[in-house]
Order: structure tokens, then C-alpha cells, then sequence
């Protein structure tokens, strides 16, 4: 069922699931949301400053400022990776206590800092 932030989403199998009764086909595309996806880009935009939304200035104009936003683009592909790596293995989700990555069974618990930065050390 749609939600109030999501109306006119759409939602299509990527996968084949032709091989479910019709039932269990309903019943996966009730569980199909972006709502881990927007709690990500929302966590992104408030952890790292180049990535928040630019702010207005109270000049008569109505100007934007883009105060935080780094002059090479290639930045952002850097700290995307950066925080894609620190939120999949090393931030517990405090409701589950796990990470997204001990979910997927990608990990047996939460990776410290210390052996992402200085992995030759922990061979």
C-alpha cells in the first residue's frame, strides 16, 4: 500500500519471481520500500557536511551558499566510499544491534576503525 511520503511510487520485480504463487508474489511486493535507502541518503546528508543541501542567505536576493561544498567532485566519490564502508560494518544499528553487513552475513560483528585504517597491521 502506498504511504503518505511514497503515492506515486512504482514497484517491478528485478528478479523472476514467476516461480511463487500468486500470494507469496503479493506478499514481496508489500515488503518492497526505500525507506532504508532514504534513511542512508539522510544519515549521508547530516554526517558529512559537503553532502547537506545548500542553505539560503538573508540577503534580499534570496541567495544560495555552498559553503560546504568541495571545488573537485572527485571528493564526494571519496567520502561516499568512506561512509558506505563505516555505516555497512562499523555503525550498530541500536534497535537490531548489528550492522548491514552482519545482516547480509558479510561480517561476524562490528569492524573496528582501527582495522579498516591500518589493515596491513591486522594480517
Amino acid at each position: 500500500m502506498p504511504s503518505m511520503n511514497a503515492i506515486e511510487n512504482r514497484i517491478a520485480a528485478v528478479t523472476n519471481i514467476e516461480r511463487y504463487d500468486l500470494d507469496h508474489q503479493a506478499n514481496l511486493y508489500k515488503k518492497a520500500s526505500l525507506n532504508a535507502i532514504d534513511r542512508f541518503f539522510n544519515q549521508v546528508r547530516t554526517s558529512l557536511n559537503p553532502f547537506s543541501r545548500p542553505t539560503r542567505t538573508a540577503n534580499t536576493n534570496q541567495g544560495t551558499w555552498y559553503g560546504y561544498q568541495p571545488y573537485n567532485p572527485e571528493i564526494y566519490i571519496k567520502l561516499g566510499e568512506i561512509f558506505r564502508v563505516y555505516y555497512n560494518y562499523c555503525d550498530v544499528d541500536d534497535k537490531h544491534k548489528s550492522t548491514p553487513a552482519m545482516k547480509l552475513g558479510l561480517a561476524k560483528g562490528p569492524v573496528k576503525l582501527e582495522k579498516i585504517i591500518y589493515f596491513d597491521k591486522y594480517k
